[in-house]
């Protein structure tokens, strides 16, 4: 089924803040973006609209929109989260996965693994999350799949920011493959275990990187020269 030009916008924007090529607290230039994408600003501002509730983007009114910044606390707050809803979910998948959950994990995995030897972050990112929500998915419980899904985008640029160094972008990637190993095998306390604690590692990575100085919210260009 083919996505809408809305949805293709949408990705588009995320995968840039996620990225990086758009700063915290930059301005969101909507006309740029008109000239860049060669298309009208209506699925632009619906794709900030979904960004926003997202956390990703601000919208200040009669000002526009802006890259919203993560801080040390809420990243932190994130990350706790993140460790326990997904070491509980690992644990369910043990005793729930059937074996579609546990190709789609595999393949998943393995495509992470391909993005990592290519060097290719955001790909990385992208077969990261995914394989993440797998999990999550595999513990088939509706509200939990609900909950983990209202934090996927924050969550994703704080996994994104977690993995900057080679070393520990490696070890990550062999975690993975040990996590998915233990729910196929059914060993819960193992797999809650390893995920929780693999989530956990990535808080001072993600300090030290938001700790460096973000620039004050900028203001919107001028209307006229």
């Amino acid at each position: 089924m083919r996505r809408s030009l809305h949805d293709e916008v949408t990705e588009l924007l995320r995968d840039r803040i996620v990225g990086g090529s758009m700063a915290p607290g930059a301005f969101i230039n909507e006309l740029e973006l008109v000239e860049q994408l060669g298309i009208s600003r209506t699925p632009i501002r619906e794709a900030l609209k979904v960004l926003a509730v997202e956390g990703l983007v601000t919208i200040i009114p009669d000002r526009g929109s802006y890259v919203a910044s993560l801080t040390p606390e809420e990243a932190r707050a994130l990350i706790e989260v993140l460790a326990e809803l997904e070491g509980f979910a690992a644990g369910l998948a043990c005793e729930r996965a059937d074996r579609d959950d546990v190709i789609a994990l595999k393949r998943l995995q393995e495509d992470a693994a391909t993005a990592f030897a290519a060097s290719d972050k955001l790909a990385y990112s992208k077969f990261n999350q995914d394989l993440h929500a797998r999990i999550v998915e595999s513990a088939h419980n509706t509200f939990l799949s609900d909950t983990h899904r209202a934090y996927t985008a924050r969550l994703r640029r704080v996994r994104y920011l977690g993995t900057p160094t080679r070393p520990e972008w490696e070890e990550a990637v062999r975690e993975h493959a040990e996590i998915v190993a233990a729910i196929e095998e059914g060993n819960a306390p193992r797999a809650r275990q390893l995920l929780t604690g693999h989530i956990s590692r990535i808080w001072p990575t993600v300090r030290s990187v938001l700790s460096e100085p973000v620039p004050p919210v900028s203001a919107p260009p001028p209307d006229g020269p």
